[in-house]
């Protein structure tokens, strides 16, 4: 499902921020509010921004994903992940289940 212009303008604005906690925090309250939203529709929100800030998938944590600030931080995590590029943007792209 698509983000609307206020969720779209409330992650840019986090962003903004530049605090990685804060950007989180945005990002689970729009997914909250649309649960149909996988996260590539934000990350790819963030790209087309022309956004420093990166998804990256993190299926093992409670909100499913971790933020970082910068593309030398997003490429770290990344190999620490032990994730390619693309695993990422596949895991991104799973929309959240529902809950039972």
């Amino acid at each position: 499902m698509q983000l609307s212009p206020k969720q779209r303008h409330r992650l840019l604005m986090a962003v903004r921020v530049r605090d990685a906690a804060w950007v989180a925090a945005v990002i689970e309250d729009v997914v909250a509010a649309n649960p149909e939203t996988a996260l590539l529709e934000i990350d790819q929100e963030f790209r087309d921004a022309g956004s420093q800030t990166y998804l990256i998938a993190a299926p093992g944590t409670a909100a499913g994903f971790e933020v970082a600030l910068g593309a030398f931080a997003f490429r770290r995590r990344l190999v620490a992940a032990g994730m390619t590029l693309a695993q990422n943007r596949a895991a991104l792209a799973v929309k959240p289940s529902s809950p039972a």
